[in-house]
C-alpha cells in the first residue's frame, strides 16, 4: 500500500494497531462468526497476554481500568460478542469473575432500570418497571442464554472448560491479587468497586427467590450450589 505525503500521529497509532485488531476482532468478527455460534465479551490484553471474558454488574469497569492503566494504545482490545480460536489464544491466561446471581440481577435493575431506561421502555412501562417483581416478571419472558449482556446467564458469558481462573466478586480483592500475580504485576491495594447509584433497597420474598433460582438455575448449579433452595 503506497502513501503519498507526510502521515500524523494519528494515522501512526491506527496503523500500529490493525495486527492486533486484524488478529483477534477482524478475524473473529468477520471470519469465525460464519462457522461458529458461540459468543463471548472478550477483552485482549496484549500487555499482560491475557483475556478476561467480561461479565457485566460484576467489577467489569474496575477490570477494565486496571488491564487499561500503563497499556500502549492498541494493546488493549475490548470486543463486543463474537466467536474466538481457542488455538489462537492457547497461551493466553484467561479469566473472568462471577457474581450471586441474586446480588448481580438487583445490581442490572438498580442501575439500568430505576437510574436508568437502559432497555427503552416506554414511560408507562419505565414506571411499572420500578416495581422489583414487575421486572422480574419480564425477564422471565427473555432467553437468558441469549438476551443482552447484563441479563445475560453467566454460564453463557463465560467458556468455562477454557478458564484458566473464575474469581468470585464477593472475595474479589483476595482472589483479584491472584489474577494480578498471575499477569506479572501484584496486587497490593484494595479496589474501590463501584457503588450503585439506586438507593432502593430489595427484599427478596421466598417466591422470588426461587423463581430467579429457576431463571438461572445453571448459574447456581455451576457457581453457586450453596445457595440453592432445593
Amino acid at each position: 500500500m503506497y502513501f503519498s505525503g507526510t502521515i500524523d500521529a494519528n494515522m501512526k497509532l491506527n496503523l500500529s494497531e490493525i495486527p492486533y485488531k486484524f488478529r483477534h476482532f477482524y478475524w473473529n468478527k468477520y471470519v469465525l462468526k460464519r462457522f461458529k455460534s458461540e459468543r463471548f465479551f472478550m477483552s485482549y490484553s496484549y500487555r499482560y497476554k491475557a483475556i478476561w471474558f467480561r461479565n457485566y454488574k460484576v467489577a467489569s469497569r474496575t477490570i477494565n481500568n486496571y488491564l487499561t492503566a500503563d497499556s500502549k494504545p492498541g494493546s488493549l482490545i475490548y470486543g463486543s460478542a463474537m466467536p474466538y480460536s481457542k488455538w489462537m489464544v492457547r497461551n493466553f491466561y484467561k479469566f473472568a469473575f462471577v457474581r450471586n446471581p441474586e446480588e448481580k440481577f438487583i445490581s442490572c435493575w438498580k442501575d439500568k432500570v430505576t437510574v436508568q431506561n437502559y432497555f427503552r421502555f416506554s414511560p408507562e412501562e419505565h414506571q411499572r418497571m420500578q416495581d422489583f417483581d414487575a421486572f422480574l416478571t419480564w425477564v422471565e419472558g427473555q432467553d437468558v442464554t441469549k438476551c443482552d449482556e447484563h441479563l445475560r446467564a453467566q454460564t453463557s458469558i463465560i467458556d468455562i472448560p477454557n478458564m484458566d481462573f473464575i474469581g468470585r466478586f464477593e472475595n474479589f480483592d483476595e482472589d483479584f491479587a491472584k489474577v494480578a500475580e498471575k499477569l506479572g504485576t501484584p496486587y497490593e491495594k484494595e479496589v474501590k468497586l463501584n457503588v450503585n447509584r439506586s438507593k432502593k433497597k430489595v427484599e427478596l420474598t421466598d417466591d422470588q427467590r426461587r423463581r430467579l433460582q429457576a431463571l438461572y438455575r445453571k448459574d447456581y448449579e455451576v457457581f453457586y450450589p450453596e445457595l440453592l433452595i432445593d
